[in-house]
């Protein structure tokens, strides 16, 4: 067995069935190995591209993303896609070669083709471990505590002779001793549910039922609910009806959550104490808010002990769908974003209409907008790139949640469709049931906020349906957000085929971006 027929082998031991990848000179003897092990490559047509759309992968189906890259600046192009799972704790692994073991110099550049001193050395801030052992990369993955590693091999070992590894049992316990103490609840607690427990709906719903509590939902768990779930919060902590329904709670519950600065306004959230955190990891659970009481334990391992602690209890607050719909009403008789929520409810519409795809929005106005208000019925059925905030993200992260089957839509803002438009080359290759929605406003329409212009963000314009069909992939403009842009979605979405959807609009941000925060 050579180089890459073992890592090949040890990828499908850990059930690996897809990747996505760039070939180069240096990595090519990896796509004949992996075709022989049954592993389906889909080639991006960026290594971007390829770590984005392992990205979107493993948000949607919960599976290892590996990414596969050739030596220098094909893995250096990675890093800022690596950057947004390492924030957002997705488990990413990237296969890198580096220059053959026979031309290294340690510490010198010799001019070898692609060569970096210390290739992996980039990557020491945005991934777990940066190694040569694929098997603690694949394990670094998967522990409790997940994220992106860093894989590297020299050229020249993919076709030496080598000795196949295992990986055994990828299970990690967690050796926790029971809970010596209950958590310390109020009359009137409230969840807050993050990234960490969002795979974890039966827990959350468990958790809420029993204590009656109101569930908030942070942009990377949404979805953990349904839509409609009499527990779930159904807008965004940002708006100044669901700060009351904060104000008027006495404890607070934190499932998987940092608690980080975009969902609690800088901090100024008062989030009121005792506060109970439930995070495998104690120090994320306690940097940004003091904690009376942290749980070091998965959320359905918490869920457990927290319904046995005493009979179920009343709901204590009102009616939340009488509070969702107090805020759109606010929202809609505010001209200045009726349109915004126009856009908003017609999307619902359509999607729900279509069997709710995986719905993958960028950081762009319209994205902003379906982030924090969007009716989400599928368990986490929407992905935003809350850890970086990365400009570009969706669409080459849709690729890859397409690419496992699942239908999905990616919501782009104009300048950001342009950051990874050539991976609509791999959408119509692969005959992706995907569908792409750029709203276009003309330029980076966020920063001309709260001015009219800001300097350096206005764009020349570009025929996005022209650009889609040259790559093969059948779209239509649309003006407004209205009647015609809900036909023109329920068309393309029910293609059951690779489409475009170019929108011209300008839409008002909401509460949830920094300029618009009510707290300060």
């Amino acid at each position: 067995m050579n180089g890459a027929e073992a890592i090949a082998a040890t990828l499908r031991e850990a059930e690996v069935d897809i990747a996505f990848g760039l070939p180069g000179v240096h990595n090519m003897a990896l796509w004949p190995a992996f075709e022989a092990a049954g592993i389906r490559i889909v080639g991006s047509r960026h290594e971007q591209g390829c770590a984005y759309a392992a990205d979107g992968y493993a948000r949607a189906t919960g599976k290892l993303g590996v990414a596969l890259v050739t030596t220098g600046p094909g893995a250096a192009n990675t890093l800022g896609a690596v950057g947004d799972a390492w924030a957002s704790k997705s488990p990413v692994l990237v296969i890198a070669t580096d220059i053959p073991s026979t031309q290294r110099v340690e510490g010198i550049y010799k001019g070898v083709l692609h060569e970096c001193t210390d290739q992996a050395g980039m990557f020491a801030p945005v991934t777990k471990v940066q190694t040569r052992d694929l098997v603690e990369a694949i394990r670094s993955t998967q522990r409790q505590i997940r994220g992106p590693a860093y894989f590297e091999i020299p050229t020249d070992l993919l076709r030496a002779d080598t000795e196949p590894t295992t990986l055994g049992d990828l299970g990690e316990r967690s050796g926790f001793a029971p809970m010596a103490e209950p958590y310390p609840i109020g009359d009137r607690p409230i969840i807050w549910v993050g990234g960490g427990a969002k795979h974890d709906s039966d827990a959350v719903d468990a958790i809420a039922r029993h204590l009656g509590a109101p569930v908030l939902t942070t942009y990377s768990a949404r979805g953990v609910l349904p839509a409609g779930h009499p527990n779930l919060v159904p807008a965004p902590p940002h708006e100044p009806q669901v700060i009351e329904l904060i104000r008027s709670a006495d404890s607070t519950i934190v499932l998987g959550s940092d608690l980080d600065a975009m969902n609690t306004m800088a901090w100024k959230l008062p989030l009121p104490a005792p506060r109970c955190a439930v995070n495998i990891d104690p120090s994320d659970a306690t940097k940004n808010y003091a904690m009376d009481f942290v749980n070091a334990k998965p959320t359905a391992t918490a869920a457990r002990e927290l319904v046995s602690q005493g009979r179920p209890r009343q709901q204590w607050f009102g009616d939340l769908a009488t509070l969702g719909k107090e805020v759109r009403d606010e929202l809609r008789s505010d001209p200045a974003t009726t349109e915004s929520i126009d856009f908003l409810e017609r999307t619902e519409r359509a999607l729900h209409a279509h069997a709710d795809p995986f719905v993958f929005a960028d950081m762009c106005v319209a994205g902003y907008w379906l982030a924090g208000h969007l009716a989400v019925h599928r368990a986490h059925g929407l992905h935003y790139p809350m850890g970086w905030g990365t400009l570009g993200w969706a669409f080459p992260a849709s690729v890859g949640a397409a690419a496992a089957g699942e239908p999905s839509v990616a919501f782009m803002g104009d300048g950001g469709m342009l950051f990874a438009i050539g991976e609509l080359a791999t959408v119509a290759q692969e005959r992706l049931t995907l569908t792409v929605v750029v709203v276009d406003d003309g330029g980076y329409g966020m920063l001309r906020h709260p001015h009219d212009r800001a300097p350096g963000c206005e764009l020349s314009a570009v025929d996005f349906v022209a650009v889609a069909q040259g790559f093969g992939v059948d779209a239509e403009a649309v003006d407004g957000v209205g009647a015609d842009y809900e036909a023109a979605l329920g068309r393309a979405l029910a293609a059951g085929a690779p489409r475009l959807l170019h929108v011209h609009a300008r839409l008002f941000p909401p509460r949830t971006t920094s300029p618009r925060w009510p707290m300060k």
